[in-house]
């Protein structure tokens, strides 16, 4: 659950332009690593529906 929250903020903060990347001062880098979170939290959701 904490994975989607914060891959929601990442994605909002990276595509607004307030947040960045550390180390890539690079907003969009960071909009990609939300995804990333977003999806593996939502593959651990199903995965946990199963059991």
């Amino acid at each position: 659950m904490w994975n989607i929250i914060i891959g929601l903020v990442f994605i909002v903060g990276g595509l607004s332009g307030r947040l960045a990347l550390i180390g890539t001062n690079n907003g969009p880098a960071l909009a990609a690593v939300g995804g990333l979170m977003l999806i593996w939290g939502i593959v651990q959701m199903v995965r946990g529906q199963r059991k």
